[in-house]
């Protein structure tokens, strides 16, 4: 089986940050979240992946290579417009010929390893398997329902849902589903829509199976769930674990998990964990505390973080007050300035707030 792992959006909702990169490379306890998709993928077996791209797609191919380093196979399709879900997926046709298929949207982390959802494709054989999750707000999500373990109706954010599962943005398909797409045209919003691929196949009488997770699904569009799924991901960091020579006095204290990559220094330093702080970092006289994550060559002197995501090459300095649930960009400069108390920050790269 080979996969399709979608990463053409532009991540608007996540402005100023995806001015200048691509939502599918920020990072999660320090890994592009396209890097924790396919080792999942890899996990599951599936190592022949396409990704397609589409906006800042230089950058995606630089992080990702040739997908070696994470035992897959990587090949690039690009989706020059974005027109929908349904579109990207065909964009893959000729990359996936007629094998059965996973599809998975590239700004989704789960808990569940996938395995049961494979199982059973390969022991039911369905037209197309789909991951279902329960959720408290289905107005928001396209909807499946249910009759048995088959999904009989599939509806986009209803006004009055019928169930509370949302389609969760892993798919299963078999070659039927390329015929499907041909015959949609553009929804309300000019987008060729995945939901609506699902209903032709449903309307044929193909079977359309749904698995229901058990575990956390995040879906990482919003700073807010970047945040969350940063804390979940640092909250399965245990022990202490250093890359390489380090420098760290005698009078920093440090408490909890830890990861410190090679080449950083601390000195006179607290540090609270889980805590991940990449290679060639810089912290001094300042504290670090629970879900923070430094990118490489990071300086952080004379400031206070906690749960917030610091990119690589940023200088944080002489901050009063407390950084709080941040995003801060790469190559950001924050220094000599007063917060008062705590603040939440969102920068995108190369953004400069110094104070006098």
């Amino acid at each position: 089986m080979k996969a399709l792992v979608l990463c053409a959006g532009k991540g608007t909702r996540l402005q100023p940050l995806t001015y200048s990169m691509p939502k599918h490379i920020l990072p999660l306890a320090n890994v592009p979240i396209v890097s924790h998709i396919i080792k999942k993928l890899v996990n599951l077996g599936i190592s022949e992946i396409g990704l397609i791209v589409g906006y800042m797609q230089d950058q995606v191919r630089a992080t990702v290579g040739d997908g070696s380093q994470l035992g897959a196979k990587v090949t690039y399709i690009v989706q020059d417009s974005p027109k929908g879900l349904a579109h990207a997926v065909k964009m893959g046709q000729n990359f996936i010929k007629d094998e059965p298929f996973l599809v998975f949207l590239g700004d989704n982390i789960f808990e569940d390893d996938l395995t049961n959802l494979v199982r059973r494709y390969n022991e039911e054989k369905p037209s197309s398997i789909i991951i279902l999750k329960a959720v408290d707000e289905p107005q928001r999500f396209g909807i499946a329902v249910l009759d048995g373990d088959r999904i009989v109706n599939v509806i986009e954010k209803p006004k009055d849902p019928p169930s509370n599962l949302a389609i969760a943005g892993v798919y299963i398909f078999d070659k039927d589903v390329f015929p499907a797409i041909d015959e949609l045209k553009p929804s309300w919003r000019n987008e060729y829509e995945i939901t609506d691929a699902i209903q032709v196949l449903i309307d044929k009488g193909l079977t359309v199976k749904g698995e229901i997770l058990q575990g956390k699904w995040l879906d990482t569009g919003k700073p807010k769930d970047i945040i969350d799924a940063n804390m979940y991901l640092c909250s399965k960091l245990s022990g202490w674990h250093i890359a390489g020579e380090s420098d760290l006095d005698e009078e920093s204290i440090l408490d909890g998990a830890l990861y410190i990559g090679r080449d950083s220094k601390m000195k006179q330093c607290t540090i609270k964990g889980p805590v991940i702080i990449g290679d060639n970092c810089e912290i001094e006289h300042a504290t670090l505390l629970e879900n923070t994550c430094l990118g490489n060559g990071s300086v952080v002197k004379n400031a206070r973080i906690v749960n917030s995501i610091i990119l690589e090459n940023s200088i944080i300095q002489n901050v009063k007050g407390m950084i709080t649930n941040s995003i801060i960009g790469k190559n950001v400069e924050l220094s000599s300035i007063d917060l008062k108390n705590d603040c939440t920050l969102l920068l995108g790269s190369d953004d400069k707030i110094i104070g006098m």
